[in-house]
């Protein structure tokens, strides 16, 4: 059984102005980059075996200072990049709704099934990453190591219900806190 601990990464000054980043690379800021030395010292008493990243920006500078504070060297994943938001990246939630009136629900009542104008569908996200997931031991370590994943909120949500079988309701219950760790147990076979 093998350990992955999902940590979303640092902030970022789109973060800060509640834009979506999507596939836009956007680096750390200043505060991120704070943030992100703050975390290191409390994971500093925890044991990973690796650290493995989403190659944006955000998640690599993100990674390179945890792994600088925990002595790991960071395994670049690209399937663990963040959703695709298409044509809302670079926009706020609140300024789409309003924008456009009930675009948004609409495409929310399609839970798994969700993809922004011309970006990518959580389906797609879940299989990407999921199967990331899996192959991370046969690319970098070994059964039964403990790693942590850096990563970005879509993905981990994503990973997360699926584990947990929840949907993506507009209305449904939300598990995930930010900028908190959420851990996954994988029983290879």
């Amino acid at each position: 059984m093998n350990t992955y601990t999902l940590m979303r990464h640092a902030k970022t000054r789109w973060n800060i102005e509640k834009k979506i980043q999507g596939s836009t690379d956007i680096p750390l800021c200043r505060e991120g980059e704070e943030q992100a030395r703050q975390w290191a010292k409390r994971l500093s008493g925890l044991r990973f075996a690796r650290i493995v990243s989403s190659p944006m920006k955000r998640a690599v500078q993100t990674s390179a200072i945890l792994a600088g504070e925990l002595n790991l060297d960071v395994k670049i994943v690209p399937q663990l990049r963040e959703q695709d938001f298409g044509q809302w990246e670079g926009k706020n939630l609140s300024e789409l709704r309003n924008r456009f009136p009930g675009q948004v629900e609409a495409l929310e009542t399609l839970g798994w099934g969700f993809c922004p104008p011309k970006g990518e569908s959580r389906n797609h996200v879940l299989k990407r990453a999921a199967a990331a997931l899996l192959n991370i031991d046969e690319r970098t370590g070994n059964p039964g190591d403990h790693c942590l994943v850096v990563c970005h909120s879509s993905v981990i949500k994503c990973l997360v219900y699926d584990a947990l079988g929840m949907d993506f309701s507009p209305n449904g219950e939300r598990i995930l806190k930010p900028y908190y760790l959420h851990q996954l147990k994988i029983q290879h076979n």
